[in-house]
């Protein structure tokens, strides 16, 4: 790939703190991976980091249209320029399955760190199982939808589907309560990446199969009778975590798979507001010429509470590089 086309994926999220960077903890010169083995899970980061910023944006304006029973009224729109127009065509709590449609036009998302302008139109369709209005199934389809930033843009094609497949209460009395939500996300999407001025493009797809769950907790701050009962999220013990596969060829035209066993998930939790890392392994393999296959596991820094020591070791040679991580506040996914 060009050098020219890397700095400019990664000026599109730097803004985000995604990237796979930050000080190198090896001792040992002789075992770190060549920086040219680096740049390959760096690569493949830059995508999943694009990829999640473009899921959340969306989850939060649909998660605003449930809390709100589906009426447009209730949004909150964070623009600073263009338009974002929302349709229901079942602007109620009972009716499904409904259809949710956003047209962006110059839409610039105010909440990022840097300037994301969208443009196009993304279709959802909301059904639920039987009569359980909490068990939703989200299948978002991308038609001619693009973010540009810094005169680089990237389309999306392709279905995105979330569906929550199980919800469970715990109570302790009436002091607290934990909830575990699990969603199954399925994806099939193709990024295309231009520049102005620039003659060819980058391309990239993601085939996704994971499973989200997220442990959320709640105490009571209210009375002591069950009428009075008024749960409050307690937001630093609340833990999300992810397992599954993502598949797809990279920028590189290389096939590429990443996988992570439901024994050893992606575990994030919470300092004091920021995402942290706090566990798991995930498996990258890329396919070119010759296999090169990756163990990156995660683990939380003691002497940084705030951030993730990550560890990105070589199969093959059993190389390593070791470096913090700050996983950015905007951020709730990755990978």
């Amino acid at each position: 790939m060009k050098t020219g086309k890397t700095n400019c994926l990664f000026i599109l999220i730097a803004g985000c703190g995604l990237m796979l960077a930050g000080c190198n903890k090896e001792s040992n010169p002789a075992a770190t991976l060549p920086t040219q083995q680096v740049q390959q899970a760096q690569n493949s980061d830059v995508q999943d980091a694009l990829a999640d910023k473009n899921d959340q944006d969306i989850d939060n304006t649909l998660n605003q249209l449930q809390v709100g029973n589906y009426s447009i009224s209730s949004l909150k729109s964070a623009e600073v320029s263009g338009t974002r127009t929302v349709t229901v065509d079942h602007p109620d709590s009972t009716t499904f399955p409904k259809v949710i449609t956003i047209v962006y036009n110059n839409f610039q998302d105010s909440t990022a760190n840097e300037s994301f302008i969208k443009n196009g139109e993304i279709d959802i369709t909301v059904s639920v199982t039987g009569d359980n209005k909490q068990m939703v199934t989200r299948a978002m389809t991308f038609k001619n939808f693009s973010i540009t930033t810094d005169s680089t843009t990237v389309t999306v094609r392709g279905t995105r589907t979330v569906a929550t497949t199980g919800i469970t209460y715990k109570f302790t009395g009436i002091t607290s309560l934990r909830t575990v939500i699990t969603d199954n996300i399925t994806a099939s999407l193709s990024y295309a990446i231009t520049q102005t001025g620039v003659s060819d493009s980058l391309k990239f797809t993601r085939i996704v199969d994971k499973t989200r769950k997220s442990y959320l907790h709640y105490t009571n701050t209210g009375g002591i009778t069950w009428q009075t009962i008024r749960f409050k999220n307690v937001f630093a013990q609340d833990t999300i975590t992810w397992s599954g596969s993502v598949t797809g060829v990279n920028e590189n035209n290389l096939s590429y798979s990443k996988s992570v066993d439901a024994s050893t998930p992606l575990t994030m939790i919470f300092y004091k507001g920021t995402p942290v890392m706090a566990s798991g392994t995930l498996h990258l393999t890329i396919t070119g010429a010759s296999s090169t296959s990756f163990t990156i596991t995660y683990k939380e820094d003691p002497s940084h509470l705030h951030m993730t020591l990550v560890t990105v070791t070589n199969d093959q040679t059993m190389k390593m590089h070791s470096f913090d991580r700050r996983f950015g506040s905007k951020f709730f996914r990755w990978w």
